[in-house]
């Protein structure tokens, strides 16, 4: 509850500069408070309260949009006016405005509304995150030098260890090549899916990222994809999102036409 009135107060435009300034910087480290900010400011809109926020409407909020699209639907319409009709039969909360000593109940209905929308989210689509993350992830598809006969010694064990998947044993000969090393690229690859067979995802991730900043290297952004995939598994549909907006930038990406037509 003192969350919500926080984030009340910050919706009316009620909070000092600096109280702003801080719960901005909050909202910018923390995804949940940002998501539970917009849910707030769409029960905000849909009951008719106006809003002096600052939200800015970045490449983060297509997940948002969704549960904007979810609230704006009569499904949902009319649940807001069923629970607002039983709250008028209840014993008055904590009024929205004090200033005008009106009771309102927005807090309960943003409290069922939000617990509706989070079990919809949870249950359809955390599963598709998973699906769209097992139907793509193949690391068979790593390029591999064995059977060309022209890989140097270290990646060569490193690349077999893997694919007889003694993961530890390959990030451990891998983790030897130097960054100037012609191999290096690939080697990131391979130490990124070893930590992701380990469910190391993190670990994964910013191998991943090494290989993004090699923007020398003809196939970098395929760190893009594998991040993306990393997202999905860990089901992070934010940050998947931002990983399917920077490939979509781009159409010489690596997979820039699945990840367009990927939709979650």
């Amino acid at each position: 509850m003192d969350t919500l009135d926080i984030i009340d107060q910050y919706l009316k435009g009620t909070l000092s500069e600096v109280e702003t300034v801080a719960f901005e910087k909050r909202m910018a480290e923390n995804v949940a408070l940002r998501e539970e900010v917009y849910i707030q400011k769409q029960l905000f809109t849909i009951h008719n309260f106006s809003t002096k926020e600052s939200i800015k409407n970045d490449r983060y909020n297509k997940e948002l949009d969704l549960l904007n699209e979810k609230l704006q639907t009569e499904e949902y319409r009319a649940l807001s006016r069923k629970i607002r009709k039983v709250g008028k039969e209840q014993t008055m909360i904590k009024p929205l405005f004090k200033k005008k000593k009106k009771p309102y109940f927005i807090y309960s209905i943003a409290a069922t509304i939000v617990a509706v929308i989070t079990t919809f989210f949870v249950f359809n689509k955390q599963s598709s995150l998973n699906d769209y993350y097992n139907e793509n992830v193949n690391w068979d598809e790593l390029p591999s030098f064995i059977a060309k006969g022209q890989a140097e010694a270290i990646f060569t064990k490193g690349e077999s260890l893997f694919k007889r998947k003694e993961y530890e044993k390959a990030i451990e000969t891998l983790s030897i090549i130097e960054t100037k090393d012609e191999y290096y690229p690939y080697a990131l690859m391979y130490l990124g899916a070893s930590y992701e067979q380990l469910n190391q995802n993190q670990k994964a991730i910013l191998q991943f990222d090494k290989l993004t900043q090699l923007t020398d290297f003809e196939e970098y952004s395929k760190g893009y994809w594998y991040k993306l995939l990393l997202y999905l598994k860990g089901n992070d549909r934010i940050k998947a999102l931002e990983m399917q907006t920077i490939i979509l930038e781009n159409k010489n990406n690596y997979n820039y036409k699945k990840v367009l037509e990927l939709d979650f």
